[in-house]
């Protein structure tokens, strides 16, 4: 009996121990696995150390807009329609811990959808923090407003101001190398760009720097102030013609800053150019709820031949104010303010975030009109209003209404006036 009972002890021990390590083999395993996760709709993989990361981005607005229109001349007929503005679709992430990568595809557009482009493809180096080295498809660090990502501005379009700026050399899908330092409360960037994915022309492409200083000067919990300069140099042209005589032109336009029409409310048509810098300020106020942004932006444009250089400048103004009480949150990756944060989402227990928004945006595009080399651009003067509802952190609704008058001291019978409203229904992770 007792050796029946030794044998006993000594096969369920043999037991335990192949359970025990089956166990913990299975405990290995399964720890290995990549982690799975869904933050804010946003389906996520990483490696268990966090080296290795993946997840799916996406944007998507649909926009729909009427004009109802002034005396404006023939052949201005701004459309009255729908389309989708962005409708971005991409993964990012992270390789070995200290790369990082961004590819991400559009079909939407300004008036009109796009078959589709390369919006983002670029590869990062973040080992040596607070410095990082991107190189590839992307929009260069410029000002705050077009840090801001298109799901988190407070009107469905920038200023005309910061479209024409980013125009220049910086922008979506812009090709080119970046150096920049991030810190809590700072943003030091230096970038050399080329041409954009989008661009169709067989022959030498621009070249281009664009820098940013950003400084939040005063960070405290209700009260956040940010400081902004950025200034942009090309200096050299893209080439409209092969040969090494070949002109060189620059082209600076806006539309209503509504994104259903693609039309050109303000436009210098093509100048001769050797070469174009812009510069501006900005600066941006977040005080509780009630949050303000403006800036001043100047263009010269150097020309090749001897008739005089022409500058230009714009600015804007806005202002939001939470109706719910929340705070537009500040984030330091871009040195810009994002979109609000319900408190209390839609079906739980509350009815979203809600927020109205003012702004005023000028674009001086004229110099000395009517003159021999002068410019007839137009001067755009465009007041806006908007409602903002966030029923949760993905979803957003946007109502804006536009008063548009762009008028031309030497030719008042090319003045163009307007009044729109548009709604935007957005979703975005």
């Amino acid at each position: 009996m007792k050796a029946a009972s030794a044998r006993d002890k000594a096969a369920l021990k043999e037991i335990q121990q192949d359970v025990s390590a089956k166990a913990a083999e299975l405990h290995k395993k399964m720890a290995a696995r990549p982690l799975v996760s869904m933050p804010n709709g946003r389906l996520t993989v990483e490696t268990p150390d966090g080296a290795f990361s993946l997840a799916l981005r996406s944007t998507v607005q649909f926009d729909g807009g009427y004009f109802s229109q002034g005396r404006n001349p023939a052949g201005v007929d701004l459309n009255s329609g729908t389309n989708f503005r962005r409708a971005q679709l991409g993964v990012v992430g992270t390789l070995w811990r200290d790369w990082s990568y961004n590819f991400t595809y559009d079909f939407g557009g300004s008036g009109t959808e796009n078959r589709g482009y390369v919006y983002r493809a670029y590869i990062q180096y973040d080992g040596l923090a607070p410095l990082a080295f991107r190189v590839g498809a992307f929009s260069a660090f410029d000002s705050i407003e077009d840090a801001t990502g298109g799901a988190n501005l407070a009107l469905m379009e920038r200023p005309t101001a910061v479209t024409i700026a980013r125009s220049i050399a910086a922008g979506s899908g812009r090709e080119g190398a970046e150096i920049f330092a991030q810190g809590a409360r700072y943003l030091v960037s230096l970038a050399l760009t080329g041409g954009k994915t989008t661009d169709t022309a067989s022959f030498d492409e621009q070249q281009g720097v664009v820098g940013r200083v950003a400084w939040l000067a005063l960070d405290r919990q209700d009260v956040k102030w940010l400081v902004n300069m950025d200034a942009t140099h090309v200096f050299r042209l893209a080439d409209v013609a092969p040969g090494p005589s070949s002109p060189t032109v620059i082209e600076l336009s806006a539309g209503p800053e509504l994104s259903v029409d693609g039309s050109k409310t303000v436009d210098t048509g093509l100048l001769d150019a050797r070469h174009v810098t812009e510069f501006g300020m900005e600066t941006a106020l977040s005080l509780g709820r009630l949050f303000g942004q403006g800036g001043w932006f100047h263009y010269d444009i150097a020309r090749r031949s001897a008739v005089p250089d022409p500058s230009f400048q714009g600015w804007y103004a806005m202002a939001t104010w939470s109706l719910s009480g929340e705070t537009r949150p500040y984030d330091p990756v871009t040195a810009s303010f994002h979109g609000l944060i319900p408190d209390a989402p839609l079906g739980k227990n509350g009815f979203g975030a809600w927020e109205i928004v003012a702004r005023y945006s000028n674009m001086d595009l004229d110099f000395r009109p009517g003159d021999a080399g002068g410019v007839a651009g137009g001067v755009q003067n465009i007041w806006s209003i908007g409602l903002n509802w966030y029923p949760n952190q993905t979803v957003r609704f946007l109502l804006d209404y536009n008063n548009i008058r762009v008028s031309h001291s030497n030719a008042p019978g090319n003045d163009i006036s307007a009044n729109a409203v548009a709604l935007r229904s957005q979703i975005a992770f």
